[in-house]
Formats: structure tokens, sequence, C-alpha cells
């Protein structure tokens, strides 16, 4: 969920504390712009028309379908980085590089060897190596981040989600090859990922977001998929400190949906994966939560935003939390739950998915509450962005084809808990799909690595994009 532009608007929710970005649409109907973000500008040399093919490998007709689904199931398993960071694997022509597959945003942006200020440390697309890629004569963007500037360059590639053996992909397909840029974690080579991948639900980029007028598809619409699930896992392996994730799609994770225990939420926004929340609750004494979200709030799931993220109003609860909190993490099962009414679906986070234990400067471990804080309206209020920590308590289905979500409490291995584990003769804990560990630990990681949206700058004010009547566009130098 963030902003760069005037016009056109990449997304990155990218890394290192606020350093990071991603990109919501001023015509969304979720999220209204409020205030001024950084100019993204861009300059076409020539009008370009390059041949493209979309399509879904799976297809077996000439008929195109608005939506399909594989003819088999596919896993991309995604990399954890202390809890704050995750990223799969993404072809681009023949070419597999790390990205982080972010909810939030729409277009395809990737490191490259044009770069000439990239840490060559990190893998990167090399344009000359690819049959596939075709140049868009010139197209260029500046976009402006919290943490500096990034210039790219426009062109067309063969994409496909996960390895080259996937299913699902699409030829001639519009992204973003970095040329030079001034960002400190790509710069020192800490970020784990190459480039950033959007799956928001929209078919087209909206008008002024793409360089390309021919090319306004978006790449999960080339692509014609209809579901895809994203789930965290929270059970440590014996050979991995940090659990990994998954984004899977194909016949099974569109059939889920279907299953019990799943509840359905409507999506609101034109460009977000966003929702109406009807209610936020927490069992905290002294502590009054129930005029919040009155009469509702807007609520973002979103991939790309490492941490629980409540609008300045709930303050008081943030901080109040936080201060209950012993250092020492010897009190985690005294602390509450948090309560959400999504569309009418509850979700029940437990202490562990709002508590960090980090190193100090000293390097002693220490527990501390883990929010971030957005100031931001909706037509249904303030919004609330859930991040990476509702991905690790409920297994989530995006619908593109329905516009919707389904949403089912996980296991710590990330499958659908099963109801004799949310029987009402279960244990409390047991009746959310919840374990032992979820309220007497706290999760293991490190918030300077944090992924926040691009407009929470400074004390996270939102600064989205100005109306498109006040642009001024800038045209960059052509290449040549």
């Amino acid at each position: 969920m963030l902003s760069f532009n005037c016009r056109l608007q990449l997304a990155i929710a990218l890394v290192l504390a606020v350093q990071s970005a991603k990109f919501a649409t001023d015509n969304d109907e979720m999220f209204r712009p409020h205030g001024h973000g950084s100019p993204m500008n861009y300059h076409r040399a020539e009008q370009v028309s390059a041949p493209k093919v979309s399509t879904v490998s799976v297809a077996r007709e000439m008929h195109k379908k608005e939506f399909q689904t594989p003819t088999r199931d596919y896993a991309i398993e995604l990399t954890n980085h202390l809890n704050v960071q995750y990223s799969g694997r993404f072809t681009i022509g023949d070419q597999e590089l790390p990205v982080i597959y972010d909810t939030g945003s729409f277009e395809v942006l990737v490191l490259s060897t044009l770069c000439s200020t990239c840490n060559r440390a990190l893998q990167m697309y090399d344009n000359a190596q690819s049959p596939t890629f075709r140049d868009s004569s010139g197209v260029t963007a500046e976009h402006e981040f919290v943490s500096g500037k990034v210039t790219t360059h426009e062109a067309f590639e063969k994409l496909k989600l996960g390895l080259t053996d996937s299913p699902v992909m699409a030829n001639g397909m519009t992204f973003w090859m970095v040329q030079k840029h001034d960002l400190k974690f790509w710069k020192t080579g800490n970020a784990i990922f190459s480039g950033i991948v959007g799956l928001s639900h929209v078919k087209r980029i909206p008008d002024g977001f793409s360089g390309d007028a021919m090319q306004d598809k978006s790449m999960l619409e080339e692509m014609a998929l209809d579901v895809f699930s994203l789930c965290y896992q929270r059970r440590v392996a014996a050979h991995n400190a940090y659990p990994t994730g998954f984004l899977k799609f194909g016949p099974t994770v569109s059939a889920m949906s279907y299953n019990a225990g799943f509840q359905t939420v409507d999506v609101s926004g034109d460009s977000h994966w966003a929702t109406r929340l009807s209610q936020f609750k927490v069992d905290l004494d002294g502590i009054d939560t129930s005029h919040m979200c009155k009469p509702s709030c807007g609520a973002l799931i979103d991939s790309g935003t490492s941490l629980l993220t409540l609008p300045r109003s709930a303050s008081h609860i943030t901080e109040a939390l936080k201060n209950k909190v012993a250092s020492d993490c010897s009190n985690l099962d005294q602390l509450p739950n948090l309560y959400f009414e999504l569309d009418g679906a509850e979700v029940v986070l437990p202490p562990r998915a709002y508590i960090f234990k980090v190193d100090d400067m000293m390097g002693k471990a220490q527990c501390k509450g883990a929010f971030m804080r957005v100031d931001k309206e909706s037509q249904f209020g303030e919004v609330f962005i859930l991040g990476m920590p509702f991905l690790r308590y409920y297994y989530t289905v995006f619908d593109r084809a329905q516009k919707k979500v389904h949403i089912a409490r996980s296991t710590e291995d990330c499958q659908v808990a099963p109801l004799s584990l949310l029987a009402a003769n279960a244990t409390k804990a047991s009746r959310l799909g919840l374990g032992e560990a979820d309220f007497t630990e706290a999760t293991e990681g490190s918030l300077e690595d944090a992924i926040l949206p691009a407009w929470l700058s400074g004390e996270g004010k939102s600064t989205f994009e100005p109306p498109l009547k006040e642009c001024t566009p800038k045209a960059l130098s052509q290449k040549q």
C-alpha cells in the first residue's frame, strides 16, 4: 500500500525500515488521496506497439476466457527474512529472480544489468541474454521514494509466476528495469529480493500508470489467473530458523473457498484487496475500544507490509499494549488478543502476532510491541493494514474472478485448521485454532528490516498522489 508518482505509480513495499515503497492509485474507490506524493515522470521516445500474446500456458483452446484455473497445482515457496520480508522466485524470459510478491501493487519492477549504481552481489535481469526481450524504444521513468530516487526503463518480456516450469505465464508483458538508484538497501546488498511483482486484482493498469497505452492490462489479467492463495508458516523448521511461506494457485486453491472453515469478504477497493472493517476490539483493562470503527473503518490485506498497521486514533491502544509488554518476555500469556470484524468475518490475532523478540544495541534479546501507524481515510473511515502477521494466522485465498477474499484459520504449517480444532467443546485456544506458543512466545525477527508502506513517511502521515490535473510531467533523457 504507496506513492511515488503523479500519474504513474509503481508499488514497492520494500525494506529496511522506512526505505520502501509501493503504490496506490488516486482513483481507487477504497483509498482517496490526502496530501501530495513524490512525482513520477516518464518520457516516450515514440509510440510503441510491441507484439504481445496473452495466455495461461495450460489453456487448451484458442477461445480466450476472462479467468482460467491452471490444470495443475503449483506452489512458490517464500523465503523468510527475519519475519519481516518474504521473497519467492519469479521468471523473466528464462531468468529466475527473487522478488517480493506484493498484493498491494500491480506493476513489475526488477534490478537489471543496465543499472549503473546497483550492487553486483544482487541477482539482476540481463536483457542481452534473453531472446524474448522487446524494448520500448526509449520509455524511461523516474520514481521518487522516501529514501531516494530510482530511474527505470520500460520493456516487454515473457513473465512467469515461479520457476520456468510454472503453468502460469504471460508473453510480451510490460515490466520496468532499474537503470540507476540511490536506495541504500539495494546499494549495500542487504535486500533479499531483486524486484517487486504486483498481485493486485485490477484488470487494467489505471490511466497514466503505464508508459504504453497499448499495454494497459495488468500481469494477472494477461495471465487470466482466477485465484491464488498466500500463507506464512509459524512452525520453525529444524534446518531454518525462520519458517517459509507459500504462494499457491491451481485447481485445489480455486476450489478451496468452498471448504468448511472459510469465511468470505467482499473486496471494496478498485485497485487494492480492501474491505470494510466493522469492529476492532481489544480486551485490555482501562482501554475503551467501543468507539473504534463506528460505523466502520477500512482494512487492507497487504503481503508487502511487515507489521500490523493502525490509524492514529488507535495510538492509545498500541501504546498501552507496548507498555504492558515485559521486556524479558515473561508476561506474554497475560496479553490480550486483537479482534477484527471484516465484512462480517471474525479475525482473532493472539499476542504472538504483535509481539517481537529483538536484540537491543547490546545484543540482548527483549520483547516489544510491534505496530505501524497510518493516517489515511477511506469511504469506510480510517484505514487499518493487515500485513504479514495476518497471513501467518489466516490462510488467505485472493479471488479475482469473484472479487472476494476467503480466509480460514491456519495451522502452524499453513494448513487450513480442521473443524475439530475449532469445536466448541475444545479449549479456548484450540477453538481459535491456536497453540500454546501463540500466547507464550514472541515472534523473533528484526524491526530494523521491516517493510513499510512508502506513504508512511516520517511520522506515518499519508502522502498520496495529487489529482491528475495537478501533474506536470517532466521529460527524462531519451535512450539513443
